[in-house]
């Protein structure tokens, strides 16, 4: 079984991802997390046939074979760093969401507590005019910054918590940071940054590792190898049979 260790694993095949040749580096396409879930299934073969792969196979190193857990779990991790400094549109749309709902009930807050005259009208009228998402970031910095300012003054006459405050000005910061107005000039290509360029390295080693496992599952089971090794980015779904049953089949996506 593989140490679930994220960053041990990444460690264990570092020098491997930097040994790549540039030219060998493939686009960069996989979910490491229903890799990560198809690993697991694919593993299944190696295990029944771990005996005579080095027979039948000998030219497949069956030691990177059982590894691929561990590879996966690296390229996870590089996918982790690559994220923190290239957010995924999945993660910039999360965080979009999270400010939504946060400013909704800041907000809210705010203008009863103007209505009441314990919070200058115009500073929640100024926030509430904003619109866009920019202007959605923003005002939960100056939400979190109102309510931080007064206090004094509104303390035990509001249902906001501290942590809410605080998530506010958070994900309203984090997107101000890495949200470019639509007017901006077209971002320079430098690039990856090393942290993408890593992410790449280890896909590709996996990518790599996992079709020697398929050409395993196709040697040993060659009517359905593709159920026991499934593609790395392979999801369930779940359509709908003629007569409106539903059956389940795998569908690779990559």
């Amino acid at each position: 079984m593989a140490d679930p260790d994220l960053q041990k694993a990444h460690d264990k095949f570092l020098l491997a991802a930097k040994a790549l040749p540039v030219d060998a580096i493939l686009p960069y396409r996989l979910d490491p997390d229903l890799a990560l879930v198809n690993v697991k299934t694919c593993m299944k073969v190696v295990h029944d046939h771990q005996a005579a792969i080095p027979t039948h196979l000998p030219k497949i190193d069956l030691a990177s074979l059982l590894a691929l857990p561990e590879l996966a779990l690296a390229a996870k991790y590089a996918a982790l760093a690559a994220e923190q400094e290239a957010p995924s549109e999945s993660q910039v749309q999360a965080k979009l969401s999270l400010a939504r709902d946060l400013r909704g009930k800041l907000l809210s807050v705010a203008k009863g507590l103007a209505e009441n005259g314990l919070v200058p009208q115009a500073e929640v009228d100024a926030i509430a005019a904003g619109r866009g998402v920019r202007d959605r970031a923003e005002d939960c910095v100056s939400l979190a910054s109102l309510f931080r300012k007064h206090a004094a003054a509104i303390n035990g006459k509001h249902p906001v918590t501290v942590a809410q405050i605080d998530e506010a000005a958070e994900v309203g910061s984090w997107l101000v940071a890495t949200l470019r107005p639509a007017d901006a000039p077209p971002k320079l290509s430098t690039g990856p940054t090393q942290a993408v360029d890593l992410r790449n390295r280890f896909a590709t080693l996996l990518v790599r590792a996992h079709a020697r496992l398929q050409v395993v599952a196709h040697y040993f089971h060659e009517d359905d190898w593709e159920e026991r090794a499934p593609a790395l980015n392979s999801r369930r779904v779940k359509p709908k049979s003629s007569e409106g049953e539903e059956s389940t089949t795998a569908a690779p996506t990559g």
